[in-house]
This record gives structure tokens, C-alpha cells and sequence, in this order.
């Protein structure tokens, strides 16, 4: 036998050898060079024949088998060397297989689909199917191929035809799910579900010898992803403002809640969307989701703020107070799931929320201690009756709003705050009157002020339905522990009921507390500024209170 070895450099991945040897029975004499060489030319052109009926034609399984034994039997007696050596063809040779496989890539890929059709992304989903069966085709040539250099030839001639079909097609996407379509369907044809390193075509996907084609083209198409992308956020953010404004005057549940669930549906889905391209670009789509939730947080109180300016007090009032508050404390919540973790506390659009959930907070409890000061002023000076009245007009104006699910906390929220703002204007209106007054009216004002508390708790929880209300038992238990005092004569058991309010409500016992003592009929200056320095004594090391607050009151009783 003899061997003749031709040597080009290897390319691609790995290095595929080919060694040319001529073949010669040990029992016949040594043939002439020419002759061996046309007899391995013939060969060599019989091998090109099946190599275009195989890229060319469309041969069914059991004839593409059959190709592939003719294939690797001439491999064999032609002498082409297992992988690991190096080797070639010749020139003339491997410029008409090349010519066969620019063939078969020109016949086998689609025409692009028309630029500008309506239907866009349904073309792009189709004609990517048909780019998934070249692919499959490519990959049902590795057997006829394998362990030889003419498989990375094939392949990279259809990687690049491919890519300069992909980029077309990148340029073209007119919508998020055209661009999500296409960086998917890339993924999974050069990435296996379970790929831990290089792409490997026997994983059923391919490869590609030149890994700035693919890295290229996902940065490329990551950033059309990423504009298509920031643009429909910012169209449909801006549409559910628009909505809102359209919509003030809400009457319906479903516009209560309607901002923020749309807000959080929209961007819930950018981030969805993303997770089946790739963790990476996840990060970039929360950053890009924080920048247009501030853009449209600040567009949105900015709004809101102007309407709460120029709006009346309607019948609707509390229900848009209702629907800004709610809104406010849902969008909050959601914020903390997409900002970035390092400053999520201090971010902006948080702070704005806060903001404006306090702005209108305050609001609630102006509107409500005006309503309340109305009438219970009334209810002192003149009939019992203005105090029913006011609770039917509270009921009234909180009973509307939801209570399920979506809005119970901002419900909870706003009786909370009017029934502050009640029992703080109950206070006020109360010491306006004189206690000797209200004493010839009702006789024992403790009591009746006991019913009061009775009458406030009863319609605030039953507008919550619950009993378990924090806020509304606090309020009860401070009034109730308000009329004790008015009700009881004796100091030290006053310094007792003293100590314990400041104990239990620190701040409304400062700002009530001093006032009552001195309302109060029955104490003189010195017992009501020992009963003050016992409760400053006890607490003032404790931080609940002031001690310059003690200070002022007992001056101003040891004056009077």
C-alpha cells in the first residue's frame, strides 16, 4: 500500500482530517501514477454526484442512508484520515463541493416575507418555521458529513445566509412580540435546554464557527427589543392616564382599582415576557420598567394634584380620594419588587408615592374634621340629633367603598383616619362649650360622652365589618378613658387614669389631656399641675412625650 498525504491548515471548531492515498492490491504490480490518479478522480467525482443528489435533491430516509454508506465507504478506501489529523482535499475539489452547497443554500431558504404587511408577526412566526426545517435539514446531514471537514463548510455557509436573514428580519420587527419571537426562536436553535458549555450539533442544535455572528446579532436585537419594548410601556402607561383623567368621576368599582391593576398588568408582562429569552435581559427590562413606572408616577400625581385642587366636595369626593390612596399604596408595594435592591429605599418613585399617600391622607382626615366640627358643634350648643346626623353622613360617604380583597387596607385606612379626625374634633367642639352648660343639659357629661364613644365605634366598625380594627378600639378606649376623668374627682386617682393615657396615647393625651384638666370643673390649679408633674415625672425619661409641653401647660395653669 502506498500513502500520499496532501496538508492544508485546518479550520473551524476542531480539526477534521482528510489524507488522499492511492490503494494497491499487494498481489497485483505497482499501477501507473496516472492512471491511479484519474481512477481517484473519477472516485472523487462520483462522491461530488452523490454529495449534490444529498444537498440538492430531497431524499427520503432510507435513500439519504444509503448516500451516507457510499459516502463514507469512499472515505474509506480514498484515505480520509479519522478526526485529530490534519489533512485536505484538493483545490479543484473543494471548490465545486462549495459550489454544491451554495446551491443547496439558495434553494433551500425562503424568500423573506413582504416588508410592511399587517401581519407581520404571523409571517415572521411562519416563515421561522420554515427556517427551523433547513435547519433540521442541516442537521440531518451529519451523518453524511461527520468526521470530515465538508460539515463546517456546510454549516457556516448556512450560518451566514442565516444571520443576514435574521438581521433583515431584526430590522424589520415593528412590535415587542415580533423581536421576542425571533430572539426566542434563536435561543432555542443554537442553545439545547440543558447547555452547560460550547453549542454541540448533536445536542439537535447548531453550531456556529464564528461566535461574533451570534453574540452580534442577540446584542443588535436585544436593543431593538429593548426600544420596541420601552416604547409600547410608555404608549400604554400613557393611555391608562388618559383613562384615569377621562374617568374622575368614578362610580363603579372597577375604576377604583382600575390604574394600578393595569399599570402593574403592563409591566408584569414586560418582565414575563422576558424571562424565557434570558436572565440578562431581565436586569435591563426591570431598569427600564423602574424608569417608566417614575415616568408615569410623577405624571400621575402631578395630575392628581391638580384635579384635588380645583374639585368640590361631591358625592363622589371620597371615592377618588379612595382610588388616589389605593393607588398610591398598591404601586408602592409593586415598586419594591422591581427596583434595584441597593436603593430601593431611597428611590424616587417611592418617594413620590409616600408623598402623595400622605398628601391625601391629609386630606381625608381636613375633609372629615370639617364635616365633623359642622355638626358637632351643633350637637353641643343645640340637639342631640346633629350627632346621628353626622354619622349618617359619614356612613353614607364610606359605605361605597369596596371592601374586598383589592381595597380593604385603603378602606381600613380612610375610617381610620375619620374617626381620628371625629374624636379629635369631639374634643375640641367639646371644650368650646362650658362644662356647666353641658352639665345642666345631660347632667353627668361623662356618661353621655361614654354613649358618644359607644356611637362612634359602633358606626366606624360596622363600615370595616370587622371587630379586630386596631385603630378603632384605640380611639374608643382614648375616649372612653377621656370621660373617666371627666367623671372623677379624686387625684391620685386622676394622676393614675393621667399616667395611664399617657402611657396608652401619647400623642393625643399632649394634645388633648392639659386642655381637659383645665375644662374640668372640680380641680383647682395646684391639683390639676401635680396631676401634669406626676405624668412628666413618670414618662418624660420614657420619650413619650415632651417634657416642654409639661412645662408649658403647668405654667399656664399656675398662672391662670
Amino acid at each position: 500500500m502506498t500513502l500520499t498525504y496532501i496538508h492544508l491548515p485546518p479550520t473551524g471548531d476542531s480539526i477534521l482530517t482528510l489524507t488522499c492515498h492511492c490503494l494497491n492490491n499487494t498481489d497485483q504490480s505497482v499501477t501507473d501514477p496516472e492512471i491511479q490518479a484519474h481512477d481517484s478522480e473519477d472516485e472523487g467525482q462520483k462522491v461530488l454526484s452523490i454529495l449534490r443528489d444529498i444537498l440538492l435533491g430531497d431524499l427520503r430516509s432510507q435513500e439519504l442512508k444509503q448516500a451516507a454508506e457510499q459516502v463514507k465507504q469512499w472515505a474509506k478506501v480514498n484515505g480520509i484520515a479519522p478526526e485529530g489529523k490534519e489533512g485536505s482535499y484538493s483545490q479543484n475539489w473543494l471548490r465545486e463541493y462549495l459550489d454544491i452547497v451554495e446551491m443547496s443554500v439558495d434553494k433551500h431558504f425562503p424568500a423573506l416575507p413582504l416588508e410592511g404587511s399587517r401581519d407581520s408577526q404571523l409571517q415572521t412566526e411562519e416563515y421561522l418555521t420554515h427556517l427551523s426545517l433547513v435547519c433540521s435539514r442541516v442537521i440531518g446531514l451529519v451523518p453524511v458529513l461527520e468526521n470530515s471537514r465538508l460539515l463546517s463548510y456546510l454549516i457556516d455557509s448556512y450560518n451566514r445566509r442565516l444571520f443576514a436573514v435574521l438581521d433583515l428580519l431584526a430590522d424589520r420587527s415593528s412590535s415587542v412580540k415580533e423581536a421576542s419571537i425571533l430572539l426566542v426562536w434563536v435561543k432555542q436553535t443554537y442553545f439545547s435546554p440543558g447547555f452547560t458549555g460550547s453549542p454541540n450539533i448533536q445536542d439537535h442544535v447548531l453550531r456556529v464557527s464564528d461566535p461574533l455572528l451570534l453574540t452580534d446579532w442577540f446584542e443588535k436585537s436585544k436593543q431593538k427589543f429593548l426600544t420596541l419594548l420601552q416604547k409600547h410601556i410608555s404608549t400604554v402607561l400613557q393611555n391608562i392616564l388618559l383613562y384615569s383623567e377621562a374617568h374622575l368621576d368614578c362610580r363603579n368599582e372597577e375604576d377604583l382599582i382600575k390604574v394600578h391593576l393595569d399599570v402593574i398588568q403592563c409591566l408584569d408582562a414586560a418582565l414575563k415576557s422576558t424571562e424565557i429569552i434570558s436572565n440578562t435581559l431581565i436586569t435591563a427590562v426591570q431598569r427600564l420598567c423602574c424608569d417608566e413606572l417614575h415616568t408615569f408616577v410623577e405624571r400621575y400625581v402631578n395630575g392628581e394634584k391638580k384635579h384635588l385642587e380645583a374639585q368640590k366636595s361631591n358625592e363622589t369626593y371620597s371615592l377618588h380620594l379612595f382610588r388616589i390612596i389605593d393607588t398610591c399604596k398598591h404601586l408602592r408595594s409593586y415598586c419594591f419588587n422591581i427596583v434595584d435592591s441597593n436603593n430601593n429605599t431611597n428611590s424616587p418613585t417611592l418617594m413620590m408615592l409616600e408623598n402623595m399617600e400622605a398628601h391625601v391622607s391629609s386630606i381625608v382626615r381636613q375633609w372629615f374634621a370639617g364635616l365633623a366640627e359642622d355638626h358637632l358643634k351643633m350637637y353641643f350648643k343645640e340637639k342631640d340629633i346633629h350627632i346621628y346626623k353626622l354619622m349618617d353622613m359619614i356612613e353614607n360617604m364610606l359605605a361605597p367603598l369596596p371592601l374586598r380583597e383589592q381595597g380593604e387596607r385603603t378602606k381600613q385606612h380612610i375610617v381610620n383616619a375619620a374617626y381620628q379626625s371625629v374624636t379629635r374634633a369631639y374634643l375640641q367642639c367639646l371644650m368650646e362649650r362650658k362644662c356647666k352648660q353641658l352639665e345642666r343639659r345631660w347632667g353627668d357629661v361623662d356618661k353621655k360622652m361614654m354613649r358618644d364613644a359607644e356611637l362612634f365605634h359602633s358606626t366606624f366598625t360596622q363600615l370595616v365589618n370587622t371587630e379586630n380594627s386596631i385603630s378603632d378600639d384605640e380611639q374608643k378606649m382614648f375616649l372612653l378613658k377621656m370621660s373617666e376623668i371627666l367623671g372623677c374627682n379624686d387625684v391620685n386617682a386622676l394622676k393614675l387614669i393621667c399616667a395611664a393615657l399617657y402611657r396608652d396615647f401619647p400623642k393625643e393625651s399632649e394634645e388633648h389631656l392639659p386642655a381637659l384638666l383645665k375644662w374640668k370643673r372640680g380641680l383647682s390649679k395646684q391639683q390639676m399641675k401635680k396631676i401634669l408633674d406626676v405624668s412628666q415625672e413618670d414618662f418624660q425619661n420614657k420619650g413619650h412625650i415632651k417634657p416642654s409641653c409639661l412645662k408649658y401647660w403647668s405654667c399656664c395653669l399656675g398662672c391662670t
